[in-house]
């Protein structure tokens, strides 16, 4: 009895101690659905159906109600705002209850209900008589295809639009031979060489440049292959850090005295530039017309001195 109870209890998945919840499902038809079907959510077990029964409900919708048993502890991982629909593994396979879990924080209460999915707008708007006239018309396409009145139907039983694609490809074919002929400019570039090496030679100078500098040779070179100019960089860069540090520390730039003198020293330049600026000479145009004036005496003078010297020159006789 202990080993067939073990045998239950692993054939049962370890389920078989758990507890289990009910919770409901109303569908407008059961068609392939059955007692034992398994229960899915995001495609895992999480229990089975375990009735079928008509709801009595007056709404078509909600004919038949579905009953699952489903694991107490597996009702966390079923949000309240899930949908249910019915699917199948395979086309001609067993229907079973599929619930699609959403974002909700609440979680389905055992006695809750599960609602199903609404259909998809293509289910919901087919029209049967429309879908029949679109199947007539398709078929009567197809009987003209047959019988070879369309240009499909030419193109499919006869031999005419398929020799005039042949001719075409053929009048396509030539002028395609007749443009890469050596005669055009397309031939030309396809056939000569000119426009090989003038795409060849720089290329070729380019990698004759890159094993130069590869091998050390030139300025470039040296420079790639020699670490020396590398090093004093940054030994260069290494002093300049190190006197940008020295100067930092120096005392001009750690001490508020000096700032404060030099403070001091630009206040007592503009002290005297405003005093000079107030004194009266600056302010009054009286010396400046002054000395104006005395310079004009002086050049006519000098003038006059150059034009006629005699008229400065006195002699006394004594």
């Amino acid at each position: 009895m202990l080993i067939l109870l073990t045998l239950i209890y692993l054939l049962t998945g370890g389920t078989l101690l758990e507890e289990k919840s009910s919770i409901y499902l109303y569908i407008p038809d059961a068609t392939g659905l059955d007692k034992g079907s398994p229960v899915r959510v995001d495609g895992i077990d999480v229990g089975k159906v375990a009735r079928v029964e008509l709801s009595r409900s007056n709404d078509p919708n909600r004919v038949v109600r579905v009953v699952m048993t489903v694991e107490r502890e597996r009702l966390n991982a079923i949000p309240v705002n899930s949908y249910a629909e019915l699917s199948s593994d395979s086309l001609i396979g067993d229907k079973f209850v599929d619930i699609t879990s959403q974002t909700s924080t609440a979680h389905v209460a055992p006695g809750g209900e599960i609602h199903l999915k609404p259909p998809s707008p293509i289910l919901k708007n087919a029209d049967l008589p429309t879908l029949e006239a679109q199947l007539r018309n398709v078929d009567a396409l197809l009987a003209d295809i047959q019988s070879g009145k369309s240009q499909m139907g030419q193109f499919v039983q006869g031999d005419k639009m398929y020799l005039d694609l042949r001719n075409s490809v053929g009048k396509i074919q030539k002028a395609f031979h007749a443009a890469v002929s050596t005669t055009t400019l397309v031939g030309d570039a396809l056939y000569n060489e000119t426009l090989y090496k003038q795409i060849a030679d720089p290329l070729a100078k380019l990698d004759r440049t890159l094993s130069a500098l590869q091998s050390g040779q030139g300025t470039g070179g040296q420079l790639l292959r020699d670490s020396a100019q590398y090093e004093s960089s940054v030994k260069q860069v290494r002093d300049l850090r190190d006197s940008l540090s020295q100067v930092r520390a120096g005392v001009w730039m750690q001490s508020d005295e000096m700032y404060k003198d030099w403070n001091r020293t630009l206040l007592s330049y503009i002290q005297r530039m405003d005093r000079l600026n107030a004194d009266p000479l600056l302010n009054s145009t009286a010396v400046y017309e002054s000395l104006t004036g005395m310079a004009n005496e002086a050049r006519d003078s000098v003038r006059d001195f150059r034009q006629d010297p005699k008229k400065y020159l006195r002699l006394k006789l004594f």
